[in-house]
């Protein structure tokens, strides 16, 4: 999706709307407009108290994509800068996904209770 195409003027009154959708750069697979919507809202590491821009984060997947058939839904998936993907792979964080609320559950050595941390929206405003 193109600058372009978010920022033009809708159409006339009563005129049809083109079936809005765009594609994650490097696939060819469409992505409807609510997709768009989410993903330009969400931009940027989802860590807690992290600040990298979106161009400085990689997508990682909530579910494993090798224990559901490597398939990935991008419900499933969060950004997260290089720095702290390293750290939730390397030391076993994990994240999971209640409806659009995110959590961060630190490993036993780091909190043997394990207690939920919520992970932030990056949407502006919120």
């Amino acid at each position: 999706m193109t600058e372009k195409a978010l920022t033009a003027e809708p159409a006339e009154p009563g005129a049809a709307e083109p079936a809005a959708h765009g594609q994650i750069e490097g696939n060819p697979v469409p992505i409807s407009q609510e997709t768009i919507d989410r993903v330009l809202c969400d931009g940027g590491c989802r860590w807690v108290d992290c600040d990298r821009s979106p161009a400085w984060t990689e997508a990682h997947h909530i579910n494993d994509w090798l224990t559901v058939s490597g398939d990935t839904n991008l419900a499933d998936g969060v950004l997260l800068c290089h720095p702290h993907h390293l750290l939730l792979h390397n030391q076993h964080w994990k994240i999971t996904r209640t409806g659009t609320q995110h959590w961060l559950r630190p490993p036993v050595e780091n909190d043997p209770e394990q207690t939920l941390i919520a992970l932030p929206s990056k949407r502006v405003g919120l």
